[in-house]
């Protein structure tokens, strides 16, 4: 019989995990219940990556994917076809070396130099941040630009380690430079998702489908050399550097001593996948094994509103408290928070409503509410950020709105609610037919509520966007204009979650302010929203509790077996790439059905916000 299997290597996504929580490590590697939901197809749509890549690799045009021959591993075979020209360029290296994995998006030999380059869809703005934006004022690494830069030295140090004697191994981040506007070679209509049997290593690729000559002297992309970060980071010697950190984890593997590494406990952990994620309570829990019994306290000194301002600087004062077996919001002392800032105010008001088990309403509610001019225009947008832009001329990364929800009241007795609603489904750029499409929803009259900054900073954009390329009617960004000022200084937009961080607080909601964690808050509670006629259809139970509308929402058949709900604007955003941009935009049954489900969830966002309306007045005369 054969002796153990040797542990799987560890990869550069595995040591980005442990370099934030060994813990967290070991969990994955031994499947412990999780809440991470990534899929990343969809956000490899999403955040433009596909793009990126695309273009990039087109700068290559005889550029080589690795190819394994007869036994060979992928690592060797990087070796062997590195070793057979003095120039050759290469997607998809690996290499191995000391117990760890390294897959380089792009390695260009040139002689005995070999540049490693690391292509992300971060963007910079080489006017403003010049060519080096990686360092803050004092000279130091940008806490920004620190997971990238971690991970380009990784792959460094495994690369030196996994080569012959003799070469120079010089690192550089790949990344979209927004000073660079789009010219015709390299805008959106030039690169094309490749069809499944295409992908490489599970990951769906794109081609690029312009003129590489062309695009070769006008990109957007930047190669920016790291060599300096990256011999910093590598010349650090703390226990939290990337040195000691890939030794430390790469050894755990191999002895199966992971679990024995040293964990630190704090604000880190409000976000952690394996927090709240067994549903069975015999399943194995990984927060409950790193917390022990402070696990249990509810609600969670984690849940506390900006438990980063608690926490200090170095986590200090949130250590004290653990220390003292202190984990529960209603057990804080009133000295942990010494603070009279408008976010400790907060805070304090939290602690007090979870001790008294009841909402809290601030005196400023009501007259707040009672400031606002009619028509009320309950809007909520939904946008997308594509590297590629759709005309010459544009910089990369602006933003395309390409959805909308409109709830309307005339009033605060108004008996009716119509709704409107646009979506684009096309492969365009859709920001003028947005905006006047808005207009013919909202007119000149009375304000748009919102639920935070984000449709006000859409419409600034557009409007600039507007002005600069001569698109649209020439009144309509005018017409935009006074939708971008808040309404206490003269605009029309007034953002509720302005008013509810200031005014309102339930203890369902916890830490959080978000119009999802608000209607979950005041839809278990109000119960006469539930037989309200404008929203009863959202009321659903499971397992005798009722279920808040976001999590209610249907599931659309999207054919093939497949089906999906959208109940966040993250999904929002990578349901639209999808439909648009996906390997399946052609098939129109699909089409619809993303269509259905991007509609369902914008349509949701705006009466959440006509619920918490609802909630906030009163009793509705319907």
């Amino acid at each position: 019989m054969g002796g153990p299997s040797e542990p799987r290597p560890l990869s550069k996504s595995q040591f980005k995990i442990g370099l934030e929580c060994p813990r967290r490590l070991a969990y994955a590697r031994e499947g412990y219940p999780s809440n991470a939901k990534d899929n990343p197809y969809l956000e490899f749509l999403a955040d433009g990556g596909f793009m990126v890549e695309a273009i990039a690799r087109a700068l290559y045009p005889d550029g080589k994917t690795i190819h394994t021959e007869g036994e060979e591993t992928p690592a060797q075979a990087t070796l062997r076809m590195l070793a057979a020209a003095n120039a050759v360029d290469l997607f998809e290296a690996v290499f191995e070396h000391d117990g760890c994995s390294a897959r380089v998006d792009l390695l260009s030999r040139r002689g005995k130099t070999i540049e490693l380059i690391e292509i992300k869809a971060k963007s910079f703005n080489s006017i403003e941040d010049g060519q080096t934006p990686f360092r803050g004022k004092r000279g130091g690494i940008g806490s920004a630009w620190l997971p990238y830069l971690q991970d380009v030295a990784f792959q460094t140090q495994v690369v030196r380690g996994a080569l012959p004697p003799g070469f120079t191994v010089v690192p550089k981040l790949c990344v979209v430079d927004t000073a660079r506007p789009c010219s015709d070679a390299a805008v959106h209509s030039k690169i094309e998702l490749l069809p499944e049997s295409k992908t490489e290593f599970g990951m769906p690729r794109a081609r690029y489908l312009g003129d590489p000559n062309a695009l070769k002297n006008d990109h957007f992309l930047a190669f920016l050399d790291v060599s300096s970060e990256v011999a910093e980071l590598l010349a650090n010697t703390d226990a939290d550097g990337v040195e000691p950190t890939r030794k430390r984890l790469s050894k755990a593997l191999r002895d199966g001593s992971l679990r024995q590494l040293p964990i630190d406990l704090g604000t880190h952990c409000r976000d952690c996948e394996y927090r709240n994620a067994s549903v069975d309570a015999d399943a194995r829990d990984g927060f409950r094994e790193c917390w022990g019994p402070l696990a249990d306290a509810s609600p969670h000194v984690l849940d506390l509103y900006r438990v980063d301002l608690l926490a200090g600087r170095d986590g200090a004062r949130l250590k004290a408290l653990l220390n003292k077996s202190i984990a529960g919001i209603r057990d804080l002392p009133p000295e942990a928070i010494p603070s009279t800032s408008d976010s400790a105010a907060r805070q304090r008001v939290q602690i007090q409503a979870v001790r008294d088990g009841k909402e809290w309403r601030g005196t400023g509610l009501q007259p707040a509410l009672a400031a606002l001019r009619a028509p009320f225009h309950f809007v909520d947008f939904e946008t997308s950020r594509m590297a590629a832009a759709y005309h010459p001329g544009m910089p990369p990364y602006g933003q395309v709105a390409f959805q909308f929800s409109c709830h309307t009241l005339e009033g605060p007795s108004a008996l009716e609610l119509p709704h409107q609603q646009w979506i684009n489904t096309q492969d365009r750029w859709p920001n003028v037919e947005f905006a006047q499409e808005l207009r013919k929803a909202i007119g000149d009259d009375g304000q748009m509520l919102v639920w935070s900054d984000h449709e006000r900073s859409a419409l600034r954009e557009i409007a600039v966007a507007i002005r600069a390329h001569g698109k649209g009617p020439k009144d309509l960004a005018d017409w935009l204009d006074p939708l971008t000022e808040s309404h206490d200084k003269g605009g029309r937009t007034v953002d509720l979650y302005d008013i509810c961080r200031k005014e309102f607080f339930h203890p369902a909601m916890g830490g959080k302010t978000s119009i999802k964690a608000v209607l979950k808050a005041i839809w278990q509670e109000n119960r006469s929203l539930h037989a309200h006629p404008w929203f009863k259809d959202y009321l659903r139970e499971k397992d005798g509790k009722v279920l808040s509308p976001y999590e209610a929402l249907p599931e659309v058949d999207l054919g093939g077996g497949e089906s999906r709900a959208v109940r966040d604007g993250t999904g929002a955003m990578r349901a639209y790439s999808d439909m648009v941009y996906g390997l399946r935009k052609n098939d129109e049954q699909y089409r619809t059905a993303c269509k259905d489900v991007l509609l369902q969830y914008c349509k949701l966002d705006t009466l959440a916000m006509v619920m918490v309306w609802v909630h906030w007045n009163g009793t509705h005369p319907i």
